[in-house]
């Protein structure tokens, strides 16, 4: 089978230390196309990733027949005549998140994905790793049938009073993170629009219900905690700081639904009580492990890689050597991109799925404008 043409545009940290080195792997994918408006920045992919040709004019990927995908990484705020741009040229998108910042935006980006009818998917890639899948799996499979474990505590037996929420779904997302990590540019907008629309993404993923209210407390910037309703009683909570450490895992998931408790620990390792027959613990491995010596995999391997990482950063006097990553889905995401390209259906992040955790997420930016007063969400946000 032939491979599909694609093009980069964007080229900057996330396109060359995920992106590039996922699209050059990936055996039904030929790079045609580096596009970016740094010329340093060209001359550095062309060297390391080989695409067939370099621009820093969009409009000469968009008039190549033979590009039929282009995968876009610039930040969000001028994504917009990109999408156009190529939409409107019948390339198939791979679009970085958030999609928007705006909803004029988003309402914009919907319309033209729709009327040219152009495969897009939206870079939410933590729905695709592979611990949130497992996750996912298990709390499916308790939400259909669950079934209590012989083992749970029952005081009162069949007598116990039947409790409003008892199907509902709780959901905790904690996220470390370090602003010493962040470019320039992130710091105008804030981790609010910049990142948290993953972990919404992630509480709509746990929650298959209508979000009807959101609120905000703290700071767009840097330190926030925000907190969703659903039609359904159910509740996600995102409680994010930027002035953690990386010296520590960066993301905790909790999903407690009907009697069962559900942890993924930083995409190392999850972690499952209540949901019969499943094991307890099931560990994942990093991606591109530089310390196979070390045994462990799970959340205990990810500690001791960081410490190893630490002491190699020390040792160097280079302190940009930061631990191995779990995998976080973005060759999955690719990959499935790819195949609604070639075979049809839908991507698992298309733009019609995106558009609700974005439309979270400007609500909780009016919310956070507010002081915290909860801002009602309309399926009008996200349609």
């Amino acid at each position: 089978m032939d491979k599909i043409g694609i093009a980069v545009v964007g080229c900057g940290m996330m396109a060359q230390n995920l992106h590039l080195p996922n699209i050059k792997r990936h055996p039904s994918l030929e790079l045609l196309w580096c596009c970016d408006v740094n010329t340093q920045v060209l001359c550095e992919v062309g060297e390391k990733f080989q695409p067939r040709k370099l621009t820093t004019d969009a409009a000469e990927v968009a008039a190549d027949p033979r590009c039929e995908a282009v995968l876009i990484s610039t930040t969000h705020t001028v994504r917009l005549p990109l999408i156009e741009l190529f939409a409107l040229s019948g390339k198939h998108l791979y679009i970085e998140k958030p999609i928007a910042d705006t909803f004029d935006e988003m309402k914009k980006i919907l319309r033209v994905c729709r009327e040219t009818g152009v495969k897009t998917q939206v870079g939410h890639n933590r729905r695709a790793a592979p611990a949130v899948r497992h996750a996912l799996k298990a709390l499916q499979k308790h939400r259909l049938k669950p079934v209590a474990p012989r083992w749970r505590f029952d005081r009162e037996g069949p007598d116990r009073p039947r409790l409003e929420g008892e199907k509902s779904t709780m959901v905790l997302l904690r996220v470390n993170d370090d602003y010493w990590s962040w470019k320039r540019w992130a710091f105008a907008h804030g981790a609010l629009i910049n990142e948290m629309t993953h972990f919404a993404d992630l509480a709509c993923c746990f929650i298959p219900a209508r979000p009807i209210r959101v609120s905000t407390v703290g700071s767009r910037l840097a330190n926030h905690v925000v907190t969703i309703e659903y039609d359904d009683g159910s509740l996600a909570t995102i409680f994010a700081t930027a002035f953690g450490s990386f010296g520590y895992p960066k993301e905790l998931i909790e999903i407690y639904h009907n009697g069962s408790a559900i942890i993924v620990d930083h995409l190392m390792e999850v972690r499952v009580a209540g949901v019969v027959g499943e094991p307890f613990r099931t560990t994942f491995s990093v991606a591109d492990d530089r310390h196979p010596h070390i045994e462990e995999q799970g959340i205990e391997g990810y500690y001791k890689r960081v410490l190893a990482s630490q002491r190699e950063a020390l040792e160097s006097g280079d302190n940009s050597i930061l631990p191995e990553q779990p995998d976080k889905g973005h060759f999955a995401l690719l990959d499935d991109w790819l195949n609604c390209i070639r075979n049809g259906g839908e991507p698992m992040c298309n733009v019609e799925v995106a558009a609700v955790p974005t439309a979270i997420i400007l609500r909780a930016l009016e919310s956070e404008e507010l002081g915290g007063q909860p801002v009602a969400i309309s399926p009008s946000d996200y349609s």
